[in-house]
């Protein structure tokens, strides 16, 4: 990446080698599929009807979430997980096909089959029911697959409405904070809350860093908060002028 800095590069090194049965995999992932999505094709998944929904109307953190779920590391990275769907099926998954997903034998061991494992390695008188841990697990997934829908309708758009040629690797994602690239430009997308602002700090980078800030409040319960028509062209325009000669307008 020619506008990663140096502190970005001293990161990266540093989570080599602190990981290193994480890195391989996710070096070697190769993305090829996530690019030739088209908007009209996420669109679909972006208010489905509740039952294609991860969550039932009013669910809440406080009532699925659990921390030693939320807290499990180790595996890959389950947006990795979501990535690898693309790639065999050509297609951004439904939340159906994230739940067949998750449980196919290969894919087990990435998040479900691990969490599992913890589930029976409790004390008896500590472990949560079973449907309560299974809520968990959902919980934790279907954060992933709503975060992995933002991003899919934000870089088809991009590149098939907007002309911008973006670029992304889960690697870039999971250590460095940053969303997208193009050149010399780095994209962040982040939801507003009380407790997180933007996901990456600029010193990470020598380039620019764009943030496409994403409200919390829902309109409606089951449905993906967005980037704006006007954000997109204005980023876009941005991204030209930062890439002069790199992009045709």
């Amino acid at each position: 990446m020619p506008l990663l800095g140096s502190r970005g590069k001293s990161m990266l090194s540093w989570w080599r080698d602190k990981r290193p049965s994480a890195v391989e995999p996710m070096q070697g992932f190769v993305h090829r599929r996530i690019f030739d999505v088209l908007p009209e094709q996420v669109e679909p998944l972006l208010n489905p009807p509740i039952e294609r929904w991860p969550y039932p109307f009013g669910a809440t953190k406080e009532g699925w979430e659990i921390e030693s779920v939320e807290n499990m590391t180790g595996g890959e990275p389950l947006v990795l997980a979501m990535h690898r769907f693309v790639e065999t099926h050509g297609r951004v998954p439904s939340w159906p096909d994230v739940k067949a997903w998750m449980s196919e034998p290969h894919v087990l061991p990435t998040f479900v089959g691990p969490a599992w494992q913890m589930y029976h390695g409790m004390q008896e008188g500590l472990r949560p029911t079973h449907k309560r841990w299974m809520m968990a697990i959902t919980w934790r997934i279907g954060k992933a697959y709503l975060s992995f829908l933002r991003e899919m309708d934000f870089l088809s758009r991009m590149i098939h409405l907007h002309g911008i040629p973006m670029r992304s690797h889960v690697v870039v994602d999971s250590v460095l904070k940053l969303d997208f690239w193009y050149g010399r430009s780095a994209v962040c997308l982040y939801i507003k809350n009380d407790y997180h602002q933007r996901k990456v700090s600029p010193q990470l980078v020598s380039g620019h860093v764009h943030d496409i800030a994403l409200s919390k409040r829902h309109k409606v319960w089951n449905e993906v908060a967005r980037a704006s028509d006007g954000d997109l062209e204005n980023l876009a325009d941005a991204i030209r002028g930062e890439n002069e000669g790199r992009l045709a307008a």
